[in-house]
């Protein structure tokens, strides 16, 4: 979600024949390129880093599967450890994975985020705040916001994240400048704290 904008629903219902190297990606540095369906029902296709791309490795392996292998279908995301109850072995059975719910994916960034405050014992009261903000929706925000700040062109910020309007996107662009006018009115205030009176 973080890598690519995606919205709850588009990664749990993404599958991995969906998914592959891009030809499109720059020299020395491949893409990956995976085609979900967003809202209205549209199809688009959005990146995906190496990085990502190496945590889906790692992701498949711990589900006894293999990522790279030929395969017919196949949730992107799928629970590795399914409970022992009746219904929920007959629903995750290996010939019919199924995919993480919407919901789910809330709890396990509820989940990280009691884990990281627990196991973490150098956060500020200020992570801490920050962490609890963490949402699968917020890190589609995050990318929004981290794209536009790095000068990704507004339309490409815009078909990635699936907006119909471009207005929509330019909450990026204002949440940037709220960035750029409280870093700067930070630096204005130590310039002014450090000027010696003549």
């Amino acid at each position: 979600m973080g890598d690519s904008g995606l919205r709850r629903e588009e990664v749990a219902f993404a599958m991995r024949e969906k998914m592959r190297p891009s030809t499109f990606g720059p020299a020395g540095e491949p893409v990956w390129e995976l085609t979900v369906i967003g809202k209205r029902k549209k199809e688009r296709t959005v990146p995906a880093s190496l990085a990502t791309v190496a945590a889906l490795r790692v992701h498949w392996q711990d589900r006894g599967r293999d990522f790279d292998a030929p395969l017919d279908s196949a949730p992107l995301l799928a629970p590795t450890v399914i409970p022992s109850t009746p219904r929920a072995l007959k629903k995750h059975t290996p010939a019919t994975e199924q995919p993480y719910s919407v919901n789910r994916l809330n709890d396990l960034a509820a989940w990280v985020r009691q884990h990281l405050t627990v196991e973490m014992d150098n956060l500020t009261v200020e992570d801490i705040a920050q962490l609890d903000q963490a949402s699968p929706h917020a890190f589609r925000h995050t990318f929004g916001t981290q794209a536009v700040a790095d000068d990704v062109p507004l339309d490409v910020v815009q078909k990635t994240l699936g907006h119909e309007s471009m207005q929509t996107t330019s909450i990026y662009v204002q949440a940037e400048k709220q960035r750029m006018m409280r870093e700067l009115g930070e630096y204005y205030a130590r310039r002014k704290g450090s000027t010696k009176k003549v």
